[in-house]
């Protein structure tokens, strides 16, 4: 996801529409005209939480979220939880099930 999300090449519609992906409309659910990153994680009512990631990253500027480590970490771990990938849905159910295992180390850590 990081790497996803610092290169732009990801599975939103802006992205699939730009590299030939039939995908529609490029509008997001929310009906902003283009689905980026930027809209995704910003601007987009569909998505909640967002102020505690923003807290979390100590920042509220795009430009300065994802090239920073504690920015990327808030964002991916943001991201993943908002569903807004089907790639990712796997790894939310692995680092939700090693939350759950008292005895043992996470599966996943951003």
């Amino acid at each position: 996801m990081a790497t996803l999300l610092r290169t732009g090449i990801i599975g939103l519609k802006d992205w699939l529409h730009w590299v030939g992906v039939l995908v529609g409309s490029l509008r997001c659910e929310c009906g902003w005209p283009r689905q980026t990153p930027k809209h995704v994680i910003l601007l987009c009512p569909l998505r909640t939480g967002r102020e505690a990631m923003l807290s979390a990253a100590s920042t509220e500027n795009y430009n300065t979220l994802l090239p920073t480590q504690k920015g990327l970490k808030a964002a991916t771990r943001w991201l993943i939880g908002q569903n807004v990938l089907d790639q990712f849905w796997v790894a939310k159910e692995i680092a939700i099930e090693g939350k759950g295992a008292s005895n043992r180390r996470p599966l996943i850590t951003l």
